[in-house]
């Protein structure tokens, strides 16, 4: 079995494109979810609404997700996007644990 634990590798476009962005970091430590976000990069470099961006990313990375799921475990990816979108609308209405941390801007 593989170690999930283990760093995820940078796509090819990332490491080659200079211009390349990272705009989200995503972990699981102490039993919670862990994250960074670049919020105030679209307005900031194209005055797009951040919120509409954000959407887009979010509904690519459920896509993203969906075929990697299809192929991992053999699975149709039209249904793992089904029950992705499901399982986002549900939590989003009956969240199943609080938001902790804290918004902080600048460098680290």
């Amino acid at each position: 079995m593989k170690d999930s634990r283990r760093p995820l590798i940078l796509p090819p476009a990332a490491e080659s494109d200079m211009n390349a962005i990272e705009m989200a970091r995503i972990w699981i430590a102490e039993n919670q979810l862990h994250c960074v976000l670049n919020v105030g990069y679209w307005q900031q470099a194209s005055g797009i609404d951040e919120r509409h961006a954000w959407g887009i990313l979010l509904a690519d990375i459920a896509r993203h997700a969906s075929f990697a799921l299809g192929n991992a475990m053999g699975s149709d990816p039209r249904d793992n996007l089904k029950m992705i979108l499901e399982s986002l609308q549900t939590e989003i209405a009956h969240k199943t644990s609080e938001h902790v941390g804290e918004w902080r801007e600048g460098k680290p």
